[in-house]
């Protein structure tokens, strides 16, 4: 059985679209929510899915929207999605033969900017150019991962920034990922609002810092003001 788990922080404007492909799959979802004021609730009920509410940072969410999972559905796979994330055609093939093949490992989709123009495309052939150097996805591009490998790394640590980047160096530990043939489009507006160079840059920054032992609180606390 698979679950998709989706945090989400006053996400109503994106939710109809990811719920709407997997409610089309049967595929059910838990939106873990970091305590929006928005109509992301409502768009969650409208979708049949469970909420798991409580407090606000992506690792934790996702942590809890596992837990939560355990709980009510007894899933062996997670489908760990952005909530601005949109399902590429074959999404749903490309899942599960995954699951059925290659039950050992995880699996994470093709990176596409959803946005028109050479930037994002430059964009993608960036994170392809940084998959194959350095071997690893980043959130944006999913996580599908069976309940027994990811309790096994010891799933998602309750940070709220880099959750990511700590979990698929688990995996690859591991030697068990695994890259989708279907593709994972992402809503690109910051980048298109900040600039797809800066944020770029700001963004490589922090992950240099990270990789040089910054602590979290700092990381995320020049995440917040840069955004600013």
């Amino acid at each position: 059985m698979l679950t998709a788990i989706i945090p989400a922080l006053n996400a109503g404007e994106h939710l109809d679209s990811i719920l709407g492909q997997l409610s089309a799959r049967d595929v059910s979802a838990i939106v873990a929510d970091g305590g929006s004021s928005d109509e992301t609730l409502g768009h969650a009920c409208r979708y049949n899915a469970s909420i798991a509410s409580g407090v606000c940072g992506r690792g934790t969410q996702l942590a809890r929207g596992a837990r939560w999972a355990n709980k009510t559905c007894s899933p062996q796979w997670y489908l760990f999605l952005h909530a601005d994330s949109r399902l590429g055609e074959g999404w749903d093939v490309a899942v599960t033969l995954h699951m059925n093949k290659h039950p050992d490992k995880a699996g994470y989709f093709r990176f596409r900017a959803d946005d028109t123009g050479w930037k994002p495309r430059l964009m993608e052939f960036c994170v392809r150019f940084r998959e194959l150097t350095f071997g690893g996805p980043y959130g944006d591009q999913g996580l599908l991962i069976s309940r027994e490998l990811y309790e096994r790394i010891g799933g998602y640590e309750p940070v709220a920034i880099f959750e990511d980047v700590k979990i698929i160096d688990a995996i690859k530990e591991q030697k068990a990922l695994r890259r989708l043939p279907a593709n994972l489009y992402t809503c690109v507006r910051e980048y298109k609002h900040d600039g797809y160079w800066a944020r770029t840059k700001r963004n490589l920054g922090l992950y240099k810092a990270y990789r040089r032992g910054a602590g979290i609180d700092q990381l995320l606390a020049e995440y917040k003001q840069s955004a600013k």
